[in-house]
């Protein structure tokens, strides 16, 4: 297994030295599993010269199985390192920051942890913050605005919608915001009021699904995370201002601790990022 973590922590970290550090192994130790690898299989996987570090059609071709295995192993070890006895995981999850194919995350977590049964709601995270506090909720996935909570990643928000061909600075925007103290809505108003382009409210949608229809129907611009846009919503670039980061942070019951509370924080984190690397490593191939 030390052979493909290390291809891939080669691949994913863009060189040997940077793949080291993530794994905790030497550099030379990296490259001697990676060498190992391709002797045992016959076959070059890596392209290296003394500035990259590149994939072959056969690492290619490999990498992909190697992803899956590795993700069966986790999750068998996961299984059997697991509590015994079984327990309820209520989730709450701001679904303006939920990631794509939410779903499937949580099936994967159910298959790996057969024990635990998971709760989820979605909604805003003014809303979700006080379930937690009363017990009603045990982990809560939201926006920094919580406060107290642990910092999971960062990505950028960037408006989204279709501006008039036409369009001028001067000209009143039509947005599509969720309602307060939703924490987009405020930077929306703060950013064009800083640079004196009017706007007026068209839609106030009660959920993330409602703003990107909206945006979709032409109705109105919107500002989002950088992944929730997916592949149908459009986004406007250099037009108007750029617009801060945004965060996801974990918030966990005070004074509880659930035994797998901490498992389904990793192993989000974990899946999130695999997903970024393997959306990062397609565009690379469409270049």
């Amino acid at each position: 297994m030390l052979s493909l973590r290390s291809l891939i922590a080669v691949v994913e970290e863009g060189g040997f030295s940077a793949a080291a550090k993530r794994i905790h192994r030497t550099q030379s130790a990296i490259s001697l599993q990676v060498a190992k690898l391709e002797d045992r299989l016959g076959a070059k996987l890596l392209d290296r010269n003394t500035r990259s570090v590149a994939l072959t059609a056969a690492g290619e071709t490999f990498i992909s199985y190697a992803r899956r295995i590795l993700e069966l192993a986790d999750e068998a070890a996961l299984a059997v390192t697991a509590p015994d006895e079984a327990t309820l995981l209520r989730v709450g999850f701001a679904d303006y920051l939920a990631p794509q194919h939410l779903h499937t995350l949580l099936a994967r977590f159910r298959r790996a942890h057969p024990n635990c049964d998971l709760s989820l709601i979605l909604g805003m995270g003014a809303d979700l913050f006080p379930k937690l506090k009363n017990g009603e909720l045990d982990l809560v996935f939201a926006g920094p605005e919580g406060n107290k909570g642990d910092i999971l990643w960062d990505e950028p928000l960037v408006w989204t919608g279709t501006l008039p061909a036409d369009y001028q600075p001067s000209q009143a925007l039509d947005l599509v915001l969720m309602p307060s103290p939703c924490c987009y809505r405020k930077i929306a108003f703060d950013t064009l009021t800083k640079i004196g382009t009017p706007w007026k409210l068209a839609i106030e949608a009660n959920s993330v699904h409602a703003v990107q229809s909206a945006v979709r129907a032409g109705l109105g611009i919107s500002v989002l995370p950088r992944s929730v846009l997916g592949d149908k919503l459009p986004r406007i670039n250099d037009t108007l201002p750029k617009l801060p980061q945004t965060s996801l942070a974990s918030y966990v019951a005070r004074g509880t601790t659930h035994p797998y509370a901490q498992r389904f924080i990793d192993f989000l984190v974990s899946c999130v990022n695999e997903s970024s690397m393997e959306s990062r490593r397609v565009k690379l191939k469409a270049i």
